[in-house]
């Protein structure tokens, strides 16, 4: 445990000297180019570190795919890496980091912060509040879930990005399953009336036809759990493929509600 956290705190050193004096102007390519930075989506950044090109993972959200090799270009994918250069080009970075360090690809995982002139800004939070993210919580790191969640809140409130896009696509299972080549790595919501609630190992299930809406169960999607059979719900989310026919990741009871006729 020493080891890691002495490697943490080294390459943590490490980033502040690199990415010290980077400060935003008109192009944030050429200023991050200059850095050493490349920007790979709204998530994920390489950065030179101790001598060596490494890839960082931002902890705890997901942005749409820009370079899935199945899925290709998601919905909302270029406005969420665009976003992430502005960002990480206004000012100097830090990094911070969790209880893992590296993730089973050997991306290092952290806490992208930006200095500005009014204080720092987590830019992990930043995507979620202007809805180009959605949570991702994979323990055990966590540190700042509250604060992404709570940007999650905003963000729906707020109607951006990936909320507005859901708003008027409006679906249910059947419409969904017959189109899911074409809605693959789109936001919508699907109206569905339940037929499964299971439970299997960490994670909740919720389905109907083809359709499942899944979650990893934690204290923000364990009330999925009183949902039960024949109970009409709305569900807002990016819809993905699966072996056994779609599916709709969740991180929130948020992006689940009970309708009033369930």
């Amino acid at each position: 445990m020493i080891r890691i956290l002495s490697t943490a705190a080294a390459l943590l050193s490490a980033a502040i000297l690199s990415l010290a004096g980077l400060m935003g102007g008109p192009d944030a390519h050429e200023l991050l180019s200059s850095a050493g930075i490349e920007v790979h989506d709204g998530d994920t950044i390489s950065v030179p570190l101790n001598g060596e090109r490494t890839t960082i993972r931002y902890l705890l959200i997901d942005t749409p795919e820009l370079h899935h090799p199945r899925r290709g270009e998601e919905e909302l994918a270029l406005e969420a890496a665009g976003a992430n250069r502005d960002l990480i080009s206004s000012g100097p970075l830090r990094l911070e980091f969790d209880e893992e360090l590296r993730d089973r690809y050997e991306r290092l995982l952290a806490y992208v912060w930006v200095a500005l002139p009014e204080g720092e800004l987590l830019v992990n939070e930043e995507l979620v509040r202007r809805g180009f993210a959605l949570p991702l919580i994979i323990p055990p790191n966590g540190k700042h879930a509250p604060r992404i969640f709570s940007a999650m809140e905003e963000a729906a409130r707020s109607g951006a990005g990936l909320w507005s896009r859901s708003e008027n696509r409006i679906f249910n299972p059947s419409q969904v399953w017959s189109e899911a080549t074409v809605l693959a790595g789109s936001f919508v919501t699907v109206r569905m009336t339940l037929e499964r609630v299971e439970e299997r190992g960490r994670r909740i299930l919720l389905s109907q036809g083809r359709l499942t809406v899944t979650a990893y169960r934690n204290s923000r999607t364990e009330a999925l759990l009183g949902l039960r059979k024949g109970d009409r719900v709305t569900v807002r989310g990016k819809l993905v493929l699966s072996p056994r026919g779609c599916e709709i990741p969740v991180a929130s009871f948020l992006q689940v509600s009970r309708d009033s006729d369930g």
